[in-house]
């Protein structure tokens, strides 16, 4: 038997060969993995759009009324009576009614707020979350924790400083003034996707609600995340595929 060669290493060139192939297939392999679990995070941030809409139908179950039932933090009667009538408006409209709004930006932290004048603001109704009530309880039982207070701070206009929970952060706006990013103690979201996004500038999305089949006092609502000046069957759909809405893929269908 010929042992010369038995115990022959590896050639220069044989080791540069593996290591290109080595490299080829990370290149391939590593980002297909962090897609995955970036996909994986969404799908996890998309169920708690489900969340709120279970908490919100079960809340209509026990009383068709129930949307109506919340304690406001500043208004008066004659104002919540133009509350309820604008979202009663939104609920059968093409876009629905706005919650609140969400800015991410892949520089900064994200910033929650209950209305913003570049948002879908045709039917906001954050007042509606108030100190108490569906709108409050349903935010609670779905994991969305501090958004309710940011919404009452900012309306008040002293969220300046961080609260019970949340956190206020100071930063230059695109204007280069002083302005505050208002974000939950605990984290709302935990994908990329909805917490910084592509741009180094703001991009909105709100939280909508809408009649199931756009119906008047229909006996269930749905949920989705809306870029602006889209509607009811143009929600946020990520690269990955993702789309945040409780209508499943019939809302993203006509998502760009």
């Amino acid at each position: 038997m010929n042992t010369k060669n038995s115990h022959r290493g590896f050639t220069l060139m044989e080791l540069m060969v593996t290591i290109a192939i080595v490299g080829i297939l990370g290149g391939i392999a590593v980002p297909k993995y962090f897609s995955v679990v970036e996909k994986t995070r969404q799908k996890a941030d998309q169920t708690k759009l489900y969340h709120l809409r279970d908490a919100l139908n079960l809340a209509l179950i026990e009383d068709i009324n129930a949307l109506s039932n919340y304690t406001p933090v500043s208004q008066n009667k004659d104002q919540q009576t133009k509350t309820l009538n604008i979202m009663n408006n939104g609920l059968k409209s093409k876009s629905g009614a706005t919650l609140f709004v969400i800015e991410v930006h892949n520089e900064l932290s994200v910033n929650i707020q209950g209305s913003h004048w570049d948002a879908n603001n045709s039917y906001n109704i954050c007042e509606m979350v108030g100190s108490a009530g569906t709108w409050y309880n349903a935010l609670k039982d779905a994991g969305f924790d501090g958004v309710a207070e940011i919404i009452a701070a900012r309306i008040k206009k002293n969220f300046s400083s961080n609260g019970e929970s949340y956190i206020s952060t100071k930063y230059k706006n695109s204007s280069g003034k002083t302005d505050y990013r208002t974000a939950p103690k605990k984290q709302l979201f935990t994908s990329r996707a909805l917490n910084q996004g592509h741009s180094a500038e703001n991009t909105r999305y709100t939280l909508n609600i809408r009649w199931n089949g756009g119906m008047d006092e229909s006996a269930s609502v749905d949920v989705y995340l809306l870029p602006k000046g889209g509607t009811w069957n143009s929600a946020y759909r990520t690269d990955e595929g993702v789309c945040f809405s409780t209508l499943g893929p019939a809302g993203c269908a006509n998502s760009k």
